[in-house]
């Protein structure tokens, strides 16, 4: 069992606007019980409205900042702020600012049965108030 995560060894997610950068989640390291990443935003991009049917999130900003909305609730978060939001709650996260943004995001548990995130940016209430970038 390895303890230490070196970030060449984590698997990177490159995606329109964004890059994932995973050193703990289901099938990538020894943990069952938790998944970790590393997210950077650009500018107008974000995760658009989203939940996790089975899982607890708790993501830390590094630098930047975030529009954060947690179901129909929006705060900017900054270097230092975190949020959480239990399994199930919709929620998704924009970088509006001029800078790139970076945070942590811890998810608990790893190992879980049915999908890990599931997307409903297009649904209503969500698409009115946020469209998907």
């Amino acid at each position: 069992m390895s303890r230490f995560l070196p970030a060449d060894d984590c698997e990177t997610e490159i995606l329109a606007g964004k890059s994932h950068y995973w050193y703990l989640k289901q099938g990538l390291g020894d943990s069952d019980s938790l998944a970790f990443v590393r997210a950077r935003i650009i500018h107008g991009s974000g995760h658009p409205f989203h939940k996790h049917p089975e899982m607890d999130e708790i993501i830390y900003v590094l630098s930047g900042e975030m529009e954060q909305w947690i179901e129909e609730e929006k705060r900017i978060l900054r270097p230092g702020d975190a949020v959480y939001i239990p399994k199930g709650v919709v929620h998704g996260c924009y970088n509006e600012s001029g800078a790139l943004c970076e945070f942590l995001a811890v998810l608990t548990p790893s190992k879980i049965e049915g999908p890990f995130t599931v997307d409903v940016a297009h649904e209503e209430p969500w698409k009115s108030l946020k469209p998907a970038p």
